[in-house]
Order: C-alpha cells, then structure tokens, then sequence
C-alpha cells in the first residue's frame, strides 16, 4: 500500500476524514527502531532515526487497518490497560495535528499543538514526532482471507 506524507492541514484532513477520527479504533501493534546500533567490532553509532510505527484496527470496515509512521519522534505518552483493571481500550476519537516543528496524534481532542503546556503534559495519550505518514493497511474482507 502507498504511504501519504503529512506536510499540512489538508493531508491531516484526507486522513482523519478516511480514517474517521480513530473512531472506535485500537492500537494493536507499536514498533519503536532508534537507528542506534553496536557493531561487529563493538563500537556504537547513534543514529537516532526514533522511527516508531503504529498500527490501529477499527470496527469499521473500510478501511479497516492503517499504519502511521512517525518519524524522528520525539514524545510518546500512551497509558496501557489492564484486563484486571476492568477499563477499555478503544479510543473514542483522536486527532492529527501539527505546529511549525510537530506533528501530533491524540486522544486529547481540545489538545493545542502551539500550547505547551498540552505538548509536555503527562496525563494524555499523545505521540510527537518531527514527520509523520501514514497508509491503509488493509480492509476487513482482505484480513480475514488471510487469518489462520
């Protein structure tokens, strides 16, 4: 599938408006790669690409998976729940967003990319990274042919 770079409001548009505001959807997958690495003669190298991928999975059919990639993250505040704790792990709604240096995700739909006092606070989901694109993984139909 064909990944769509988020440069300004009007990507962040196409995507919310595909992907219906995250309504209803679940992060079932999170890959974090630094780009950090030790080689073979045990020398280090910081590279510090911070790619972190996402995928989220809705009750929704079309499309019913999308992968963003955030790129040169920079802040990763998520909250995971525990079956003994009784809660629920579907997100409601979230937003893109972005500033002149950011681009954003959040549950926190009041959340203001120019506030900073929302960007650093602890208590909200929010992902912040320096790019970010996206792409629809697959739709429902497509998921379920090739579940075991």
């Amino acid at each position: 599938m064909e990944w769509h770079e988020i440069n300004n409001a009007e990507d962040i548009a196409q995507l919310q408006k595909i992907y219906g505001n995250f309504e209803d959807s679940y992060l079932v997958r999170m890959e974090y790669v630094s780009g950090d690495h030790v080689d073979h003669e045990l020398v280090g190298s910081m590279i510090q690409s911070n790619d972190l991928r996402a995928v989220f999975q809705r009750l929704d059919e079309d499309p019913f998976s999308i992968e963003l990639w955030f790129t040169h993250t920079k802040r990763v505040n998520m909250f995971f729940v525990n079956p003994a704790d009784r809660c629920l792990s579907d997100i409601y709604s979230a937003k893109v967003c972005m500033n002149s240096s950011s681009v954003f995700w959040t549950v926190y739909m009041d959340f203001d990319p120019y506030s900073e006092a929302d960007i650093s606070a602890r208590d909200i989901m929010l992902i912040e990274a320096e790019g970010m694109r996206w792409r629809v993984l697959s739709e429902k139909a497509a998921e379920d042919k090739s579940s075991p």
